[in-house]
């Protein structure tokens, strides 16, 4: 169930996510990751103009191969469908179970509702976080940039929600529970500022903790990698990189679904002030 929904929404997430990556972060940006087969990318140039402008642009052409990927994918696994899954679609339907699981453990009753997007945004993640363990790759998510894109993305959705369940009386949640009457009312510019603040460091903290996580993870893998390379050069094969790589496994899919759980709280929260309150 559910399959082909999630698979459009990856696509729905990416193409918003688009909108906002490119050039979020300052062009020339540290960056741990080695060389890989995109880094071409930075030499082209178009009428004189480069086709790829820094570490962001390089960041951005590495998502929408992950984008590709998943396409394709999508289009291989849903080409056949059946009543009895069975191999990929197995697989597939398994996977989307679980995550339905998640969000309605969650989100309570409807989360089900929002599964397509907290799922796609929980699979592109994690093929991003993966994508710098394939040699000659690297992750999109270890550059700020790309991060803060997807953090725009849910701070957009949740408080699209927000406005779409409460109306215009959305924004009296900033100053929700201070009494308007002499001398409480008077606390309410500074509950709504500190309010305020909160709801846009939550962006904040959701691309930060990505971005550092990811970017420890390419560091530390590109060290292993360099003293690999070091020992080989003088004849001594020690892939002390391989456990590192799996731990590499480990973190891209938990900081996925970190990401993914928390956008499934902050929308929790807007749905459930509504619930109360009727």
């Amino acid at each position: 169930m559910g399959i082909g929904r999630v698979h459009k929404c990856v696509g729905a997430v990416a193409i918003v996510f688009a909108g906002c990556s490119p050039g979020l972060a300052a062009e020339g940006e540290g960056s741990a990751h080695p060389h890989t087969w995109l880094d071409g990318l930075l030499s082209l140039r178009v009428a004189g103009r480069p086709l790829v402008e820094g570490e962001a642009g390089l960041a951005f052409a590495w998502s929408l191969v992950a984008f590709g990927i998943l396409a394709v994918v999508s289009v291989l696994a849903t080409r056949r469908l059946s009543v009895r899954p069975r191999g990929t679609q197995a697989l597939l339907e398994m996977v989307v179970g679980q995550l339905r699981g998640l969000v309605v453990g969650v989100m309570g009753p409807r989360g089900v509702e929002f599964v397509p997007f907290i799922g796609a945004l929980f699979i592109y993640i994690a093929v991003m976080n993966l994508l710098g363990l394939v040699p000659g790759c690297m992750s999109p998510t270890s550059n700020l940039s790309i991060t803060a894109g997807l953090a725009l993305v849910v701070f957009g959705v949740v408080h699209y929600y927000g406005v779409r369940e409460r109306g215009p009386g959305y924004i009296g949640h900033f100053i929700e529970g201070v009494p308007m009457r002499f001398p409480y009312f008077l606390l309410a510019p500074l509950v709504f500022a500190v309010h305020l603040v909160g709801e846009l460091f939550r962006p904040v903290t959701l691309a930060l903790r990505l971005f550092g996580n990811l970017m420890a993870k390419e560091t530390v893998l590109a060290i292993f990698i360099g003293l690999v390379a070091g020992l080989a050069h003088r004849g001594i094969f020690l892939p002390v990189q391989l456990p590192n790589m799996v731990l590499g496994i480990v973190v891209s899919l938990v900081q996925a679904a970190i990401f993914a759980m928390l956008t499934a709280v902050y929308l929790a929260g807007v749905l459930q002030e509504q619930e109360a309150r009727e």
